[in-house]
């Protein structure tokens, strides 16, 4: 488990077009989190379904320990906004208020093991994911991200705020891809006498 003793929200940053953000740090560095074999059940995509967008969200199926980690990530991060709302906000928030707008980095759904929403950058976009074989080859993009186990190099990077909502941006920086096999299962048929 990290240590969120050590986790910071830096000053807000406006940047040309005025999107507000802080960036996250633990212990000054950049925060990376490697997940457990987890599945992408829909791929990445947009809420546009665009399919050609460089910038686009990827649900991961969360394990048990990621579930505790980024529940436990969420807990701080409403604790640390309601603590310095004045600086971040430029108004003081209770705990109540932070939670209400604060988006959790999980979706959760009755029934259904919750889902760690993640940015990818696309392959030809700067800063594009890559992905992996378990041997440590380069490889390309899975074709049915539903016929396959991934392993996330995560980065979770700021604390995004636009107008009364806030979250934190977790990136998908680098995928282990592990596709089922399309194998018989069963080994060589006995054939009939």
């Amino acid at each position: 488990m990290a240590d969120f003793s050590r986790f910071a929200l830096a000053d807000v940053n406006v940047n040309p077009r005025g999107a507000k953000s802080a960036a996250l740090t633990c212990g000054g560095e950049r925060f990376n989190f490697t997940t457990d074999l987890t599945r992408a059940p829909f791929g990445p995509g947009t809420f546009e379904r665009d399919a050609s967008a460089t910038r686009q969200t990827l649900e991961l199926r969360a394990t048990s320990s990621m579930d505790e980690f980024f529940t436990a990530l969420d807990a701080w991060a409403v604790e640390y906004i309601a603590a310095h709302s004045l600086r971040l906000f430029k108004r003081s928030l209770s705990l109540a208020q932070a939670k209400e707008m604060y988006h959790p980095t999980l979706r959760r759904a009755e029934g259904y093991a919750p889902l760690l929403r993640t940015k990818v950058n696309m392959p030809g976009a700067r800063g594009a994911v890559k992905f992996w074989t378990a041997e440590g080859q380069s490889r390309d993009a899975p074709r049915d991200w539903r016929e396959c186990e991934v392993k996330a190099r995560l980065q979770v990077s700021h604390l995004y705020i636009m107008g009364q909502q806030c979250g934190l941006v977790i990136n998908t920086t680098d995928l282990l891809v592990i596709e089922s096999s399309g194998a018989f299962p069963f080994g060589a048929p006995e054939l009939p006498q």
